[in-house]
């Protein structure tokens, strides 16, 4: 099994995170802190042997800074120095996708060939980040967008393209990237149908804060579907992104995961869900105190990758045992524990946690 970093240059400040903040109530001072501190702590995942630094595109909201992944993954080609970078990814629904694929053919060139790539659909917020996007195209759009991508890192000839949602005349991509025919790219498996379409199209998967028995139906369906279609999946080609909190002891990570994941935000540890809408508004029921304390390792409402060590050892033991993940991208913050706390996490995670989970086998 991998690991994985995202540096999200999450904004410091846990009242910044409070329901109801607004985007212009941003420090700029806070933030430089923040992205010199997320930076600092990609170099030191690059030396505690991390396979991947992954970044991805977040809009107005302190949880991540990085509303374009460019700018962040050029600055970490020139950090980073072993682990490979990974664009976890461009939201394709609402950018250019042929400026999309120069980004990466260019970050490619820059990290010297170590660029990983998933096109990202976003989240039903997002969707209205720049002008308003109907928010039943993404998938589709998100699908197009994704094999012309493709189409322009590999093709060696200039060519047009005209589908239902892009429409360009002359698309020659400057300069190529450095990983030939392109580097890896991956999809979003948050659905079943999304899922087809990567097996479908010989991608990687990347899965999402799903619990852990959702993920083990996706992946199968993945096989099966990829089986279908004449090939096999490694393990490297299945991603699972969720949280992660490893402290000293059991007892301290008991004290530190409900400030690192408050009640109002605890909805994501049972999968995505849709965003209201003024039609079928949808109400987030957030546990209680006595039903975080009933819930299983694996329950609703419990970090699946929260304790000392050994603990996250056993749980990403049990979580790769029946899911068949490869590659675990964590979540080490939500800018709501203290610096020291989320440096240490990183720390034992690549000390005591990483060359444990090495063995693990993910076929």
């Amino acid at each position: 099994m991998k690991a994985s970093l995202l540096c999200g240059a999450h904004y410091a400040g846990a009242s910044a995170h409070r329901p109801g903040v607004l985007p212009n109530e941003c420090d700029p001072q806070v933030a430089q802190e923040s992205f010199e501190r997320w930076l600092g702590y990609a170099a030191m995942a690059d030396e505690l042997g991390f396979d991947w630094v992954s970044v991805s595109e977040h809009h107005s909201s302190p949880l991540i800074l990085v509303p374009s992944t460019g700018p962040l993954a050029g600055a970490l080609t020139r950090i980073v120095q072993r682990a490979r970078i990974a664009l976890l990814g461009p939201l394709v629904s609402i950018n250019n996708p042929v400026r999309v694929a120069e980004e990466i053919a260019m970050l490619d060139q820059l990290s010297q060939g170590r660029l990983i790539v998933l096109l990202l659909r976003g989240t039903p917020s997002e969707f209205k980040a720049y002008a308003p996007v109907d928010a039943a195209l993404t998938q589709p759009k998100t699908q197009a967008a994704t094999r012309l991508v493709r189409k322009a890192l590999t093709d060696t000839t200039p060519f047009a393209w005209k589908d239902e949602f892009f429409d360009y005349p002359n698309i020659a991509i400057w300069p190529r990237p450095l990983q030939q025919p392109l580097p890896p790219m991956y999809f979003s498996g948050n659905s079943l149908n999304s899922a087809e379409f990567a097996a479908q199209e010989r991608l990687g998967l990347c899965i999402s804060f799903h619990r852990p028995e959702a993920v083990a139906k996706i992946v199968a369906h993945y096989r099966t579907e990829a089986r279908r279609c004449g090939w096999e999946p490694t393990p490297d080609q299945i991603v699972y992104r969720g949280f992660g909190l490893v402290a000293d002891t059991d007892a301290r990570a008991g004290e530190l995961e409900p400030t690192f994941l408050p009640p109002h935000q605890r909805f994501l540890l049972d999968g995505p869900v849709p965003g209201p809408s003024a039609s079928s508004p949808k109400k987030i029921v957030v546990p209680d105190e006595r039903q975080l304390a009933d819930a299983t390792p694996f329950g609703m409402g419990r970090m699946l990758f929260a304790g000392s060590p050994d603990t996250v050892v056993e749980r990403l033991r049990a979580f790769q045992s029946l899911t068949g993940v490869g590659v675990i991208d964590l979540v080490f913050s939500s800018a709501q524990i203290a610096a020291a706390d989320e440096r240490r996490s990183i720390e034992l995670f690549g000390r005591e946690v990483l060359p444990r989970i090495r063995s693990f086998n993910a076929a």
